[in-house]
């Protein structure tokens, strides 16, 4: 592990972590060039942020390096989805640390919190421009769909991936 990963943690959101993230999400979203496609670049949903993954069966945690808020990412049930499928929301790392593993860490504690939630299969949702993120989802295993699932509002998206989670073993129990 690098040294810059080492001084990374991942935990979750606090309150107080609410206006890092939403200057997280600006920038991106600003990069990408999202603010073509939406009324506004932040939505009424990340004002929030920290409420909404209080709720029953969500999560939503933080990276931190040095002090500072670095990234973040979330899972809660997909809406209009089966109970067994959960959705990966706000997944943003800060433009500098992209390609050095914080993505990889928050994307594992997701990942960890869904199976513990009991799901078995984890939505993402994207938009083409995003090509970085999308070799980021293939080398998890997420694969490509053609249509969207469930009913996210981002009618922005126009990449869609599902993860299906290995079945646990029996360890040899009947």
């Amino acid at each position: 592990m690098s040294d810059e990963l080492e001084s990374c943690t991942i935990r979750r959101l606090q309150q107080a972590d609410v206006h890092a993230m939403l200057e997280i999400l600006r920038n991106a979203r600003e990069e990408y060039g999202m603010g073509q496609r939406l009324t506004s670049v932040l939505e009424p949903a990340d004002y929030a942020l920290f409420e909404a993954y209080r709720k029953r069966r969500c999560a939503y945690f933080v990276a931190v390096q040095e002090g500072c808020i670095v990234g973040g990412a979330g899972i809660a049930p997909l809406k209009g989805g089966d109970w067994l499928t959960c959705e990966l929301q706000r997944m943003y790392v800060r433009s500098d640390l992209r390609g050095h593993g914080v993505g990889q860490m928050l994307l594992d504690a997701c990942l960890s919190a869904a199976q513990a939630l009991g799901f078995a299969k984890c939505y993402a949702e994207t938009i083409s421009q995003m090509e970085g993120a999308l070799a980021f989802y293939d080398r998890n295993g997420f694969i490509r769909l053609d249509v969207p699932s469930g009913s996210s509002g981002h009618a922005f998206n126009d990449r869609w991936l599902m993860l299906h989670f290995a079945a646990p073993t029996s360890g040899g129990h009947c």
